[in-house]
């Protein structure tokens, strides 16, 4: 695995459970991730990562969220990841390694989240192509960054769980 020394990763679990090994697994597992999506250590040492998992924090089926902060046309550096603490251990990992590819997504710029003054909505721009605005012109379930973020997160999150059972 590739030396990060720079990148931030903090771990935040619910209240009154504190287990430092979970903590350290999910912090290895963003970079594993990162690392299987071949964002570069360079990329990689300027990121600062939130991870939250909570319990009730997220609407009824949504099990994880990757806030980004809008910078318009600035690359974006933190990330906010949340994650629903009522899944197996599994389940954490491919929610975790789902939001994750948002954010190699995002360090590439082939997703770009960005506030328009004219309208004061979030558009989106996929692969250099104006998608509209976010979450309403192209629906979540049919929205590339999506699709490609759902085919990806189980292949990491197992190669992740058979690593770390080593």
């Amino acid at each position: 695995m590739k030396r990060i020394k720079k990148m931030k990763i903090n771990v935040s679990l619910p209240r009154l459970s504190n287990d430092e090994r979970i903590k350290k697994l999910l912090s290895d597992a963003v970079k594993f991730y990162l690392n299987e999506l071949n964002v570069s250590v360079r990329m990689q040492n300027t990121l600062n990562i939130k991870i939250n998992v909570r319990k009730t924090t997220l609407d009824k089926d949504t099990s994880g969220t990757c806030s980004i902060r809008m910078n318009g046309s600035q690359s974006t550096k933190e990330y906010k990841i949340i994650v629903l603490d009522e899944m197996d251990f599994i389940n954490k990992l491919a929610t975790l390694a789902h939001e994750v590819v948002h954010i190699e997504q995002q360090v590439t710029k082939r997703l770009q989240l960005r506030k328009w003054s004219s309208d004061n909505k979030v558009h989106a721009r996929w692969n250099n192509v104006e998608m509209g605005e976010y979450l309403v012109d192209v629906p979540y379930e049919e929205a590339e960054w999506e699709i490609e973020a759902r085919a990806k997160q189980n292949h990491l999150a197992r190669k992740f769980y058979n690593k770390a059972q080593r």
